[in-house]
């Protein structure tokens, strides 16, 4: 899509492989994440809280909540996340 910035969502399909996890994140006060487990497991932290999450599996949290994602199975997982409202 074009101009991302300018729409209300922001999809980024998300790649990790074993062992390798993303930066941890701290979005401004307002924004919001969905999850959606595609393949493999993850483990997910936001804030003091842990969610395992598998293939199936959701997750919908404030994204001002410091988080990140750890790949914590054996073969490449993948994820959706899609941010409201779009942050780079």
């Amino acid at each position: 899509t074009s101009d991302i910035l300018k729409k209300k969502l922001m999809p980024v399909l998300i790649t990790i492989e074993p062992g390798g996890g993303t930066q941890k994140e701290e979005a401004r006060v307002g924004t919001e994440k969905f999850l959606y487990v595609l393949e493999g497991t993850l483990e997910a932290r936001a804030g003091e809280a842990t969610h395992t999450l598998r293939r199936g599996s959701s997750l919908y949290l404030d994204a001002s909540i410091p988080h990140s994602l750890r790949n914590v199975g054996g073969r490449t997982a993948r994820c959706l996340s899609v941010v409201t409202p779009p942050v780079l």
